[in-house]
């Protein structure tokens, strides 16, 4: 298995493993995002590959908040189903912590809802602990026309 940066050529197999997570996208609106996210420093994102194709992929971004230190936080992480308990997250998580390593964030944070009791006890595998629990609000922007 290989770990590498993500390119244009991942991009399906990246949105459709995003749909197994539960977060359905077209090929095209993420390989719009992933274009806009790779060209920025401050995000890393890695796939793993397995004879040819991708089967995980995780994203990585540095914080930098008013309130606390800075930190690098994974954003996104994603084995396809038929090749979990492979140790391919593992690989993807040494390689986010090895990038925020060498970008010198001191600190990886992940969230992970509450339901995904499997991804808590596979974080608490690779050494994170958790340190608050929290909800999430969300309020859509209505959009007007300005005369």
């Amino acid at each position: 298995m290989l770990v590498r940066a993500a390119r244009p050529a991942d991009i399906a197999a990246m949105a459709q493993l995003s749909g197994q997570l539960g977060y359905p996208v077209d090929a095209v609106a993420f390989g719009e995002r992933l274009a806009h996210l790779a060209a920025r420093p401050e995000n890393g994102i890695f796939v793993a590959e397995l004879d040819g194709g991708v089967v995980g992929w995780i994203h990585v971004g540095g914080r930098i908040l008013l309130e606390s230190e800075p930190f690098a936080e994974i954003l996104g992480l994603i084995v396809d189903e038929g090749f979990r308990q492979r140790g391919i997250g593992a690989r993807l998580v040494a390689a986010c912590l090895d990038w925020a390593g060498t970008h010198d964030w001191s600190t990886v944070r992940v969230r992970s809802n509450m339901i995904r009791v499997d991804a808590h006890r596979f974080y608490e595998g690779q050494g994170f602990s958790c340190s608050k629990n929290q909800s999430v609000f969300v309020r859509p922007i209505e959009r007007e026309m300005i005369a």
